[in-house]
């Protein structure tokens, strides 16, 4: 499995994302108050508040992210191509930023097309 990290400002939060209509998926299923899980058949996203995440950033990496309180969501996933189809969807929040997990923090709409 494979992951990366939504970050938002103070109003994302994961029952934003928990809310939307996930196109394709068979079933969304609360493992926890903090966890969700979404089945697309063979493969599945979880997603999971991940609050004491910025704890693990240094402080140029937290100088990247243009907000004064970041909200953070680790996105787990099985199939690359199924991750960026669900970011690219009309309903899914454009004022985030990713962070890659390779060293890179930036915009939704330039995660997307990389």
């Amino acid at each position: 499995m494979q992951w990366i990290i939504l970050i938002g400002n103070e109003s994302f939060n994961l029952n934003l994302i928990r809310n939307l209509k996930h196109y394709g998926e068979n079933k969304s299923t609360n493992l926890t108050e903090n966890r969700f899980v979404v089945d697309y058949g063979y493969d599945h996203v979880f997603y999971e508040s991940a609050a004491d995440i910025i704890n693990d950033y240094e402080e140029n990496d937290i100088k990247r992210i243009p907000f004064s309180n970041p909200q953070f969501i680790m996105m787990t996933y099985t199939n690359e191509k199924l991750m960026k189809q669900i970011l690219s969807q009309e309903n899914f929040p454009r004022d985030i930023y990713i962070d890659d997990d390779n060293g890179n923090i930036v915009p939704i709409e330039d995660f997307i097309v990389s």
